[in-house]
């Protein structure tokens, strides 16, 4: 398949993804039937795909065997479930007379996200017609030609689709449809590429400490890599879940290594996207009934493809039994496994209290397999970090200044509990030094670049500097 083809389709994807909540809303607005009977958003807009899929299939010159394998084949590539048989020799105008009456009029969704955009200013009625539109496209250019009668019905397709005064049928309609055969519009945001195992792994290498994570990781990628051996091999694979538990304490790097592990699994072809989604209770838990199923699903959507890095975690659980942090985690669980082929999560927070978390629901503790222990910052290791801070800023530390700052970060370390920020600690302990530098040399008659970045021991911030941060310590 060329990668044209692979990076549209990726697009089109993301394109569903968005429209998924904004459609449910407001179908649950303005549905008058039974609320037994609500239309899940999803399975609407994967209908649209399905009826224009094989409307358009149908109009290629081919046998009805070779329309059903090319339906089937899009629709792997697009995570839909194909009907069998339907180009069936027996009735091989089934598809085009039954499809073309869904196919004849603005789609239900557009007009469900119409209502939506006029109440939020937005403007999803239109993403969804360049969403059917691009598809469509696609499905008629897959092959790389495109028959007179394919773009004959992408142009009547086009003009159901941007009907007059909407500002994309102005030219004629046979125009639109060459027009269309040869780009597609408003595209999407076009994707990084993936990045080299090699390139990846040298950038967790750099990190400071954390090698016990650092292990952790290259045992995860050499089971991966075998496990995908065996399945070009012929071989049976074994199922497990890849989602993880990161326990450690504040500014251990769990954020970082999930945003690293997100880019392996992309490489090594699990994950599609490899994006990284950060949330917490607050993006996942209403204050009221009926919401927190939607916002937990809104987060699970854009994550489709990539990592859901749900830091504190255990605060889902910490409310009680009637809290609607219980139906996050129930429906989050739902979604994990709706979706197992394209998603993993994360979830990270205090050791003890990642504990309670994970017996807080019996599906929970048996949906994660691999669990990463992130230890905290030895004082050398903090002193790295900081280095690490000046070096990217233009600092030089002085000999006096090292010392002074290792005794500093080792009566830090003395007094950690949990709540100990590590890399955190380190950053804001260089923002006070950086601030205490600038008053120190302000004033000097004459200031050149290596004044600028010199940093002496008396910019190390000392234990009235340190209060004033909020930091706790002992005796300084």
């Amino acid at each position: 398949m060329a990668d044209h083809n692979q990076q549209l389709i990726s697009h089109l994807l993301n394109a569903v993804e968005e429209l998924v909540v904004p459609l449910s809303q407001s179908i649950h607005v303005i549905w008058q039937g039974p609320q037994s009977s609500v239309p899940d958003a999803r399975t609407v807009l994967e209908n649209h795909l399905l009826h224009t899929a094989q409307h358009f299939i149908n109009v290629r010159e081919a046998t009805a065997a070779e329309k059903q394998r090319f339906y089937e084949e899009i629709c792997r590539r697009f995570r839909l479930r194909p009907a069998s048989e339907s180009f069936a020799a027996s009735n091989p105008n089934y598809a085009f007379n039954s499809l073309s009456k869904n196919l004849d009029r603005t789609p239900v969704s557009i007009s469900y996200l119409e209502t939506y955009d006029a109440r939020h200013g937005t403007s999803y009625a239109d993403k969804t017609r360049h969403l059917l539109f691009q598809f469509a496209n696609l499905v008629i250019k897959y092959d790389g030609t495109i028959t007179p009668a394919e773009a004959a019905a992408l142009s009547d397709f086009k003009a159901i689709l941007y009907p007059a005064g909407t500002g994309a049928n102005a030219e004629s309609s046979q125009a639109a449809a060459t027009t269309a055969a040869e780009s597609t519009p408003a595209p999407l945001e076009m994707e990084e590429p993936a990045r080299t195992l090699e390139d990846v792994l040298a950038e967790l290498d750099a990190l400071v400490g954390l090698e016990r994570v650092k292990a952790d990781v290259r045992q995860l990628i050499n089971f991966l890599k075998v496990q995908k051996l065996r399945e070009e091999s012929g071989m049976r694979g074994l199922t497990t879940s890849r989602h993880l538990v990161f326990y450690g304490n504040p500014g251990t790097g769990k954020t970082t290594i999930a945003r690293l592990l997100a880019q392996i699994y992309r490489t090594l072809g699990i994950l599609t996207r490899g994006q990284l989604v950060e949330t917490d209770r607050a993006g996942m838990v209403a204050g009221y009934v009926g919401q927190t199923a939607l916002k937990v699903k809104e987060v699970v959507n854009r994550s489709l493809g990539g990592v859901l890095f749900i830091d504190e975690a255990y605060a889902l659980s910490s409310g009680g039994g009637n809290d609607f942090g219980q139906e996050a985690i129930e429906t989050l669980l739902k979604m994990m496994e709706d979706h197992r082929d394209d998603l993993i999560v994360i979830v990270a927070g205090y050791t003890a209290k990642m504990g309670e978390f994970l017996d807080s629901n019996p599906g929970l503790r048996s949906r994660f397999s691999k669990h990463l222990h992130f230890d905290d910052y030895e004082p050398p290791q903090l002193t790295q970090i900081f280095q690490t801070f000046c070096r990217k800023a233009d600092f030089v530390l002085s000999p006096a200044a090292e010392t002074e700052l290792a005794r500093i970060f080792g009566i830090l370390s003395a007094g950690r509990d949990e709540t100990f920020g590590n890399a955190r600690l380190a950053r804001n302990v260089f923002e006070t030094a950086v601030n205490k530098q600038a008053n120190r040399i302000v004033s000097l008659p004459s200031i050149d670049k290596t004044v600028l970045a010199s940093m002496e021991a008396a910019d190390i911030p000392n234990a009235d500097d340190l209060r004033a941060c909020g930091i706790r310590f002992g005796t300084v």
